[in-house]
């Protein structure tokens, strides 16, 4: 059976009917709540659009994604500029480079939650959904997108902030105690060797 999952073909749907959403358990109790509960509202509300990652009839994943800005410090741009940064340097042309760096609010959209089944947990299928979604931003010709962002899980029971590092985002705040998030972006323009 394990060897079987990994021959699986995966496909990406938006989501239609909730009723899916009933059994998914990804093995975050908190998140697993939130799925289950007020994530059609968010749903319907306009606040994103969802997604699921199907291996036939079963859904092995969900993501939804909604439009967002990023502002970056000074220190964000140096950092950016000149590689220290996680995400990459991004891929800007000299003749573009001072406006670019001048902004301080740039285009990106963000990754409003993510989630995978637990039984699939461990398969890098997280990290594909990520590739996937950085296909889409840059594919997607309905708006300027410059980054990706998410506001990644973080409480004492669990933490997505490595999961994201480990697919190139990096904070763009500091961690604080009191916030079960860190907000992290990755850039989705990356110059050649970086």
């Amino acid at each position: 059976m394990e060897v079987e999952r990994f021959h699986l073909q995966f496909t990406s749907e938006p989501i239609a009917d909730y009723h899916c959403l009933e059994a998914f358990h990804s093995g975050v109790e908190a998140m697993d709540r939130f799925i289950q509960g007020d994530f059609r509202l968010s749903i319907e509300h306009h606040y994103c659009t969802a997604y699921g990652i199907w291996a036939g009839n079963e859904l092995v994943a969900i993501y939804a994604l909604s439009f967002d800005s990023l502002d970056l410090d000074t220190d964000d741009k140096e950092e950016l500029e000149s590689g220290i940064a996680s995400t990459g340097v991004p891929n800007v042309d000299w003749n573009y480079k001072d406006t670019f760096y001048a902004k301080s609010r740039y285009p990106a959209l963000d990754i409003a939650y993510l989630a995978v089944q637990e039984k699939y947990r461990g398969q890098n299928i997280g990290r594909s959904i990520i590739h996937l979604i950085a296909e889409q931003a840059r594919s997607q010709k309905f708006a300027g997108c410059q980054f990706l962002t998410v506001d990644a899980l973080a409480t004492k029971d669990y933490s997505a902030v490595g999961f994201y590092e480990h697919c190139g985002f990096t904070a763009n705040e500091v961690r604080k105690p009191y916030k079960d998030t860190l907000r992290m972006y990755r850039t989705l323009y990356v110059k050649d060797g970086n």
